[in-house]
């Protein structure tokens, strides 16, 4: 079944994905909104995060480090005109665990954006990516 979206009301619409799952989505400020859901602009700093921690995660258990914990952040600059497009997105990765050193966590993070992220990958071009990691509470200082 393919994916699809449905208007409910106003600018509110269901979402029923091709594996059955249903979420809300709202195109109106989240004050606005008639319900719970993000816009489909949020979904795709959502599906960036969601993607490039996946590979993370997936190269570290490769490596055998013991991650405990990962967040990704997602700081989006978006232009004033419209269409309001994503010009830059800042990627702030938070991970802790105990024999993760730099090397180990400036890889995976490059492997994921330079090879493995398809979400990354489909927006560079018109987007701009940084990134910065912050390794068991301390910013690293490499240049990624």
């Amino acid at each position: 079944m393919p994916t699809k979206v449905t208007w409910r009301e106003r600018h509110q619409f269901g979402v029923r994905y091709a594996m059955g799952e249903e979420m809300e989505v709202a195109s109106v400020p989240r004050e606005e909104r008639p319900g719970p859901g993000p816009s489909p602009m949020d979904m795709i700093e959502a599906a960036v995060a969601g993607c490039t921690g996946i590979d993370v995660v997936m190269i570290l258990q490769k490596m055998r480090k013991n991650l405990h914990r990962l967040e990704v952040e997602v700081v989006p600059t978006r232009r004033e005109a419209q269409p309001r497009v994503f010009t830059h997105m800042e990627l702030v990765y938070h991970m802790d665990g105990d024999d993760i050193d730099e090397r180990a966590a400036v890889r995976a993070v490059k492997l994921s954006q330079d090879k493995y992220c398809s979400v990354s990958a489909m927006l560079r071009g018109e987007v701009e990516f940084s990134y910065r990691i912050v390794l068991n509470g301390s910013e690293l200082g490499a240049k990624i």
